[in-house]
């Protein structure tokens, strides 16, 4: 029995075929490194069977309580191992129609889950010069060459996601789903990563974030070195706040009530398409009042010229813009 996995998995373990199956293993376990959640899991299934995805609901559940939450949920036991194996794959393997079929070829008998985990904890424990654990194990004997589903894929994945992304486009959803993916990378695929996300601000958001919010004066700051009102400040100290040491998100910008009238015809056109419309961007007057209300609640940073000496004294960081750049006012 044991010769005759032996010759399978060595067979496997020298072909392209089994090289990818352990890449894909590998890549798994790290992203249950940190714990594991709905998406994660989800991302771990697709890698081994697109079909299986929907369990990712089961992200936390307790594998020996398997056959029981197959029973009250009638999810078929099959299915379920694989969340079991994936949350704990030196423990756990997959008890499908694949592993069975194999299991009576290595003449291992079994009448349940508990036996026929028995059993292959047995093989897995004397095949460990070629294996880790069940997850390695599963990959190399039944995982499908498919490239599409390495690290190769998720590096794409996110390029494609942010690199056209800027502060008015980017989510809250966007940057836990970024941490979540990251994290999971190997170094050299972060830098990948990194390298094609263009806009300063989306870059420091996601890699140098601080929890605060940053508020902008918007109405103030588009005055900055202008004699008339302009919007390019605006898309300009984005990008200069993504060069400071720390990045503060979410953002919120508030202007006067009046500011759009205050444009010229092509930047308002612009303003009422691009920005007026996103729920962090406030008309109100004054726009004082609402600043300071809003970083009175909430931890901040308020990206002003304005030194608010008619408002009663509000605890927050102070970020000035010179037109240029964007730095902390310690005074």
């Amino acid at each position: 029995m044991m010769d005759k996995l032996s010759s399978i998995l060595m067979q496997k373990m020298l072909s392209e075929e089994g090289e990818n199956a352990l890449h894909v293993a590998n890549v798994i376990r790290r992203y249950g490194v940190d714990g594991w959640n709905q998406k994660k899991m989800e991302r771990a299934l697709k890698m081994i069977n697109p079909n299986l995805k929907e369990l990712s609901l089961f992200f936390d559940v307790i594998p020996s309580d398997v056959e029981k939450i197959s029973k009250e949920k009638g999810i078929s036991l099959s299915n379920l191992t694989f969340v079991c194996m994936v949350l704990k794959p030196t423990s756990f393997f997959v008890m499908n129609e694949e592993t069975l079929s194999l299991s009576r070829k290595l003449g291992i008998q079994s009448n349940g889950y508990d036996e026929f985990l028995k059993e292959w904890r047995k093989l897995l424990h004397s095949h460990r010069e070629y294996v880790d654990d069940f997850l390695d194990l599963y990959l190399l004997l039944f995982g499908k060459n498919d490239k599409k589903m390495s690290d190769n894929s998720i590096v794409l994945e996110l390029s494609n996601i942010f690199k056209n992304k800027d502060f008015l486009s980017l989510t809250q959803k966007d940057v836990e789903d970024f941490q979540e993916i990251y994290s999971s990378l190997l170094p050299s695929d972060r830098e990948k990563v990194v390298r094609e996300i263009s806009d300063p601000y989306v870059k420091g958001v996601l890699l140098r974030r601080v929890n605060r919010a940053l508020i902008v004066d918007g109405s103030n700051i588009a005055m900055v070195n202008r004699t008339k009102a302009d919007l390019d400040n605006i898309f300009y100290v984005f990008k200069a706040i993504g060069n400071v040491k720390k990045v503060p998100w979410p953002f919120f910008i508030v202007f006067d009530a009046n500011f759009p009238y205050q444009l010229k015809a092509s930047q308002r056109v612009l303003f009422e398409k691009e920005l007026q419309r996103h729920p962090h961007i406030y008309l109100h007057s004054p726009a004082d009042e609402k600043i300071l209300e809003m970083a009175s609640y909430m931890p901040s940073y308020v990206l002003t010229n304005d030194r608010y000496l008619d408002y009663p004294k509000v605890d927050f960081l102070r970020l000035r813009f010179d037109g240029k750049k964007v730095w902390e006012d310690r005074r």
